[in-house]
């Protein structure tokens, strides 16, 4: 697709859609799809719980910020990064040539759309309270999911509708980007 950023980066919470929409949108684009979490895998050779388990979240950080450099090279792609990703001060999150997109879901969504993943499957969110711990990362990440260059509320949206309104605001940023309007879209 003509004008379209050639790095395209989902953010958001664990369950905004970031790893369903993604192969979907890269699919759309005749881009690549990376998951950060898949790369972690492969870079660790065990499961993120197993990661988790044996050097904790640091290790699990540790791998994040190797993946994340190894996707950055990557070009004509999508990426679904991890829920804490954006929030990662320690790392470049800068914008560095790739459009990142917030998929923002309310707490109460995602927990719907990850009841079958098992505390298991999403290492902070195990605990009596997964929905409270859920808010509580929004919460903390909020202000650095905001950077992103565009936004999109995931509630209530199919998978399809989500890439086509993510299709829409990409052909907007890249007809501004030609008229060298450089305001941001929200």
């Amino acid at each position: 697709m003509e004008g379209v950023p050639r790095r395209i980066w989902l953010v958001g919470l664990s369950g905004a859609g970031k790893s369903t929409v993604g192969p979907i949108l890269a699919r759309r684009l005749g881009y690549t799809f990376l998951d950060l979490d898949r790369l972690i895998e492969d870079l660790a050779g065990e499961t993120i719980p197993r990661v988790f388990r044996t050097g904790g979240e640091a290790e699990f950080r540790r791998l994040e910020a190797r993946a994340a450099a190894r996707a950055a090279c990557e070009t004509e792609v999508v990426v679904a990064t991890g829920g804490g990703w954006m929030a990662r001060r320690d790392i470049d999150r800068s914008s560095g040539g790739r459009v990142r997109i917030w998929l923002r879901v309310r707490p109460e969504t995602a927990i719907h759309r990850l009841a079958g993943d098992g505390t298991e499957a999403r290492p902070l969110l195990a605990g009596p309270d997964p929905g409270g711990a859920l808010a509580a990362l929004l919460e903390e990440r909020e202000a650095a999911y905001a950077e992103a260059e565009l936004m999109l509320d995931t509630d209530g949206r199919e998978p399809e509708g989500i890439v086509e309104f993510v299709l829409e605001r990409l052909r907007g940023l890249a007809a501004r980007s030609d008229a060298g309007d450089t305001e941001e879209e929200r």
